[in-house]
């Protein structure tokens, strides 16, 4: 029989002292992994607040009725249509739009509404007094939104053959919130304009151009576009994007 010898001490501590430099190696690996993976993430949630801002911004300017107005260079009053439709129900007080139009939002109490009257040639117009849904029926199959109006449209006003156009003038500016940071918001501004309310954010301060916005004029001074400028800020990283946007043409 042959005795086999055992491990040793020193061999045991050479071991652990390999082993402890590989575990560290893996330690270091993974941390600098996961930090890596961390900042992708926040640079991806920087990049997304401006993207965000720019389609925002992209959206309103293609469904303007007529030119944007600039203040400054931090905020942009903008007249929006929400819907252009023919309704598919009228009472008195009452237009149902068909759940099958489409629209850039929904309506609210207060919203801007216009029908043509077919004696003048010209706008009627009123404001949304009261916003509800309304279920299927026969006039309106798939159901739809109901629209009470402030008055009652005159006789000359066919509201089941001319389409019903409701708009809202918002101005979409950036603001500092009470927890300290910068956001892009909306203010409603149907008789003056309300509080704020968040849409993306957060951007740099104003003075650091979070949001920057720039008029495009044509030969005789009109306004043809914008150029925005966007500087979104999470965790200490940041994203700066640009674009030029088209103005529509008022319908």
């Amino acid at each position: 029989m042959i005795r086999r010898r055992g491990v040793g001490l020193p061999e045991l501590l050479v071991a652990l002292a390999l082993s402890g430099v590989v575990m560290a190696a893996a330690t270091r690996a993974l941390a600098l992994h996961l930090q890596l993976q961390r900042a992708r993430e926040t640079q991806a949630r920087a990049d997304e607040i401006a993207h965000d801002v720019l389609a925002v911004l992209r959206a309103e300017a293609g469904r303007a009725l007529g030119a944007p107005l600039v203040l400054g260079d931090t905020a942009l009053d903008v007249a929006s249509q929400r819907i252009l439709a023919t309704p598919c129900e009228r009472a008195a007080l009452r237009l149902v739009v068909s759940a099958a139009d489409p629209w850039w939002s929904p309506p609210r109490a207060g919203d801007s509404v216009a029908l043509l009257d077919t004696l003048t040639r010209s706008e009627w117009r009123t404001t949304v007094a009261a916003v509800g849904s309304l279920r299927r029926s026969v006039a309106c199959p798939l159901g739809g939104t109901r629209l009470t109006l402030s008055d009652t449209p005159p006789a000359t006003v066919p509201a089941l053959t001319v389409p019903v156009r409701v708009w809202r003038r918002v101005r979409y500016t950036i603001y500092r919130s009470s927890d300290g940071y910068w956001w892009f918001g909306e203010r409603s501004c149907a008789s003056a304009c309300g509080s704020a309310q968040p849409i993306a954010g957060p951007l740099r301060s104003a003075s650091q151009h979070g949001l920057r916005l720039l008029p495009v004029l044509n030969g005789t001074g009109r306004p043809t576009a914008i150029d925005v400028e966007v500087r979104a800020e999470f965790h200490s990283h940041s994203s700066v994007r640009q674009a030029r946007l088209t103005i529509a043409s008022s319908p």
